[in-house]
């Protein structure tokens, strides 16, 4: 089991406390908290994690670090981007735990957390996969999880993302036949 991409080891072979399944093309993704030797299972919605208050904080936090002084000013503004990326992946994770009753600013109680982003080559390949190690993993942690209900809510959720990415595939070979897409050339074509 431990190659299996989906069963959420830490390095040193720990189980994590709370594990997230996102789906970057849907407003839906799953929290399975194994804290306390047992399963609970959420399927949140984004509308409920990424709410006023998160970007009220997202906004304190960029414009914080937008403006704080710095001895190299060209250099501050070139790692912006890095650190926007970090603020965006530490405002979400707070949202997101205090969504799941953690509270995120108690240091010694914070759990680990695993994030699986399942898109792209590997949801097409490993999505069965996905689906045997939730039911897995529901099976080895007692608790209120009903497993084949979320069997079929993993597996939908599948299958939702998988037709966003064909329906993006296609739009984006649709522009690119058009010549609307900068990211499709042909080869007498001279853009400049």
């Amino acid at each position: 089991m431990i190659d299996d991409p989906f069963y959420g080891q830490l390095p040193d072979g720990e189980r994590p406390d709370i594990m997230l399944y996102i789906f970057p093309h849907l407003r839906e993704f799953l929290a399975i908290d194994l804290r306390d030797d047992r399963s609970e299972v959420s399927l949140l919605n984004t509308v409920e994690v990424f709410n006023e208050e998160f970007f009220h904080g997202l906004e304190l936090e960029f414009s914080k670090t937008l403006r704080e002084g710095n001895q190299f000013p060209f250099a501050h503004l070139i790692n912006l981007p890095l650190r926007l990326e970090e603020i965006v992946r530490g405002v979400a994770m707070s949202s997101i735990m205090e969504r799941l009753g953690v509270d995120p600013d108690d240091e010694e109680e914070l759990p680990t957390v695993v994030v699986f982003i399942i898109s792209g080559g590997a949801l097409a390949m490993h999505s069965d996969r996905l689906v045997t190690s939730l039911r897995e993993l529901l099976q080895a942690y007692p608790g209120g999880a009903d497993i084949s209900r979320w069997e079929r809510v993993i597996a939908r959720l599948v299958a939702e993302e998988n037709v966003v990415l064909q329906e993006l595939s296609h739009q984006e070979l649709t522009e690119a036949l058009r010549d609307d897409s900068p990211d499709y050339f042909t080869l007498w074509e001279n853009r400049n």
